[in-house]
């Protein structure tokens, strides 16, 4: 069977792979993104600029689009595992499509401006192989729509997390602002509730499903899915306390913090 017609193959990914790349190029000639950075801002950040705009596109996408499949299904009346929906690997490959570009981009930015992230690059290619795996292996007989809804909305606090980057970048006054105390309590709260909270209620609605305490779930979904959905719940966790450091941090400062009154000469 040829690869490109395979059921394992969903259109989202290619369109991914076609789509967000142009998106990119596009982004990049419009003189309104230009606009966003001061104009001492070097090749390299607006660069970065036009790829944090195609992520808020696809977190936006992916999070609209798993909350309609987890709102408009009964899930009293379909299973979670089993529950056949063209939603699923419309998701798993659009994800797939854009992680697989966003790696492509991370690698470029290496060679061309010598910067990237060690900690991006292996998620990506994580969720890369996992995307994968999935899509070869699961999709014909347990293609699981409700942990993909849920891994989906897991996306929502991207768009938050960017545009707290364009402001910050736009110089000190958002900085010192109660408009970035509002923003960092928005991310907080975001990434709380859909990565740190949705990742337990998954395994809620499993140990629903076998008649089991949640905590014992993780021991029947197989070793390598244990292994999965558990280290994505810690790293999550620690990264929300790291989020969490720096709005603690942030908010002593800019509330509780008495500034120094300047010398008169």
């Amino acid at each position: 069977m040829d690869i490109l017609s395979s059921p394992h193959i969903p259109s989202s990914l290619i369109g991914a792979l076609t789509v967000y790349p142009l998106l990119f190029g596009t982004l990049g000639k419009l003189q309104w993104v230009r606009n966003i950075l001061p104009l001492k801002a070097d090749t390299q950040k607006r660069y970065h600029l036009c790829n944090k705009i195609v992520a808020s596109v696809h977190s936006t996408i992916m999070t609209i689009t798993g909350s309609y499949l987890l709102v408009t299904v009964d899930w009293s009346k379909n299973d979670i595992s089993t529950y056949q929906t063209a939603l699923t690997p419309f998701l798993v490959g659009l994800e797939l499509g854009y992680l697989t570009q966003d790696t492509a981009f991370e690698f470029y930015q290496r060679v061309k401006f010598g910067v990237g992230s060690n900690l991006i690059l292996f998620h990506h290619v994580s969720v890369i192989l996992g995307s994968a795996y999935y899509l070869y292996a699961l999709t014909l007989t347990n293609p699981g729509p409700f942990f993909i809804g849920m891994l989906s909305l897991m996306n929502m606090s991207t768009p938050i997390l960017h545009f707290r980057w364009a402001l910050q970048s736009r110089g000190l006054t958002f900085a010192n602002s109660r408009l970035k105390r509002f923003i960092d309590t928005a991310l907080l709260v975001t990434y709380f509730w859909c990565r740190v909270f949705g990742n337990w209620w998954m395994g809620v609605a499993i140990s629903a499903k076998l008649g089991v305490s949640w905590y014992q779930a993780p021991l029947y979904i197989g070793k390598k899915y244990t292994i999965t959905t558990t280290t994505m719940f810690f790293m999550n966790v620690a990264w929300w306390l790291i989020l969490a450091k720096q709005w603690v941090k942030s908010v002593n400062r800019f509330y509780f913090t008495k500034q120094a009154p300047k010398k008169l000469e």
